[in-house]
């Protein structure tokens, strides 16, 4: 399932001004970028199916920082075509983007991976 850069910007956009307020408040020092041309599939021992990274979280979660000195800012990235090659149509994409803003989003605030699996991202 593939679709145009605007649109999904604009489902990324549409998943992080969902969040509660007191939330988007917290945001600090933090770019979101989308990468557009990147696939990562990789092969598991375990899977004859390719897993891919959707996302990725760079940076130090909210629970680590210090707030002395200066930070480069944290960064989620987004890997559009990945979330393409494990979607079939369009509400699987608008369902897959929401989970993976959100699971990236959850580890710049410093939920670990375990928990945020348990809530399901």
């Amino acid at each position: 399932m593939e679709i145009g850069i605007e649109e999904f910007e604009k489902m990324v956009l549409e998943v992080l001004e969902g969040l509660p307020q007191n939330f988007k408040e917290k945001f600090e020092n933090i770019d979101f970028i989308i990468d557009e041309e990147s696939t990562s599939p990789l092969l598991s021992k375990h899977s004859s199916r390719p897993h891919y990274t959707l996302g990725l979280y760079h940076g130090v979660p909210m629970t680590r920082k210090s707030h002395r000195g200066q930070h480069l800012p944290d960064r989620i990235v987004i890997y559009k075509k990945s979330i393409e090659a494990v979607c079939r149509d369009r509400k699987s994409l608008e369902k897959t983007v929401k989970r993976v803003v959100l699971h990236e989003v959850g580890h710049y605030f410093g939920i670990s991976e375990k928990r945020l699996r348990e809530l399901g991202y």
